[in-house]
């Protein structure tokens, strides 16, 4: 078995995981999840673009806003993938960039104002 179908195995394993399928990759995307709706019988795409690893989903709140939640909830369960050893470091990085993405998705945390101190100055 070659490096490629390793992977792409332990890939649809982390799919079937998810309760996901795994597409074949395209010229432009790669870690491709096919997910079911939860709102409606429609299936999405969920996928990391080859040119830069951002991940992106086929549904129109993605495709106009950048944000959806089919991808934050695919995200989120790729974050609790346990990564073991017994992935390879093509599964496991894209483990790791799942995993980056899903923290980042977080809500921003407040920053208090700075203290201002010394004299004010009257304009």
């Amino acid at each position: 078995m070659t490096r490629a179908e390793k992977n792409t195995k332990a890939i649809a394993a982390v799919a079937a995981q998810i309760g996901s399928t795994l597409l074949p990759d395209n010229d432009a995307w790669t870690n491709r999840f096919q997910v079911k709706s939860a709102s409606s019988g429609s299936l999405y795409t969920i996928a990391q673009r080859r040119s830069d690893k951002v991940w992106g989903c086929s549904c129109r709140g993605w495709i106009n806003y950048r944000k959806c939640k089919h991808l934050t909830d695919v995200l989120k369960r790729l974050a609790a993938v346990e990564a073991s050893v017994a992935y390879d470091s093509d599964t496991l990085t894209m483990l790791a960039s799942a995993r980056k993405v899903y923290l980042d998705l977080g809500a921003a945390k407040g920053v208090a104002a700075p203290k201002v101190t010394g004299r004010e100055l009257d304009f």
